[in-house]
């Protein structure tokens, strides 16, 4: 009898564990979003996903360019002729010009992710608009695009970015929330990081992914295994720009 109570009184308490879990899983995801969020994805100023019936998508990778992950990356894709958009760091982009060159050749697009990925909870709105402007004079002066895309370090957001944005005309690129498949943690499998994606696929979403990171090499297996079954499935891989197009 002694035994059957202390056995309850432990299930009791590891339901209540589950479900401050799930309450605290909750709350952290909500307390991330900006509440003006959703506003700015109505005047789409930002954008996370398209309101699409077509089978297209936007792979997205931050963090590069990288000597030895990116260039393979760029192999894979090209293998199954899909395009992406890159979002890089301006002071990779500097000491690796020939990856950013070769990749703005084959028809990706360029976007920025900051100069150095710093913190921009702890960088005054003068830095913040350096970070970004030095970056998009970076990626001008090596591929000749002007990046219209700005994804910030760590998904920032703040109303004084919004406005500096806009005045660069750019757009934030944010990602579809269910796609966050957290490749760069170190030892993160290809087969999870793919198996995540293929699970929660649906038209229109962008998918965030890595290609700068200590565990990329893993993330580059992974869009392999990502094209191959999902060209199946009739998806179709494009820039943020040519989703926007495809958008309701």
């Amino acid at each position: 009898m002694v035994v059957l109570t202390i056995r309850k009184r432990t299930a009791g308490l590891g339901l209540i564990l589950l479900l401050t879990l799930m309450v605290l899983g909750i709350t952290s995801y909500t307390a991330a979003k900006h509440p003006n969020m959703d506003n700015w994805k109505t005047e789409r100023i930002l954008i996370d996903k398209v309101q699409t019936d077509k089978k297209v998508v936007a792979l997205t990778f931050d963090d590069g360019p990288h000597p030895q992950f990116t260039p393979a990356l760029l192999d894979v894709l090209k293998k199954h002729n899909a395009q992406a958009t890159f979002f890089v760091m301006g002071n990779k982009a500097e000491a690796h010009s020939y990856i950013l060159k070769r990749t703005a050749a084959e028809g990706h697009e360029i976007g920025n992710h900051s100069y150095s990925h710093p913190n921009f909870n702890k960088l005054k709105k003068d830095a913040q608009l350096e970070e970004i402007n030095k970056t998009t004079a970076i990626i001008q002066s090596i591929t000749g695009q002007t990046p219209t895309f700005l994804r910030p370090p760590g998904g920032y957001l703040s109303y004084d970015l919004v406005e500096m944005t806009k005045k660069q005309n750019l757009t934030i690129a944010y990602w579809t929330y269910q796609q966050d498949s957290k490749d760069w943690r170190n030892g993160r499998k290809a087969s999870v990081i793919a198996g995540h994606i293929i699970k929660n696929i649906g038209p229109g979403q962008v998918i965030i992914l890595h290609d700068g990171c200590p565990n990329s090499m893993a993330t580059v297996d992974a869009v392999d295994i990502i094209l191959t079954n999902l060209k199946k499935e009739g998806y179709t891989f494009v820039t943020m720009t040519k989703l926007m197009k495809t958008g309701k």
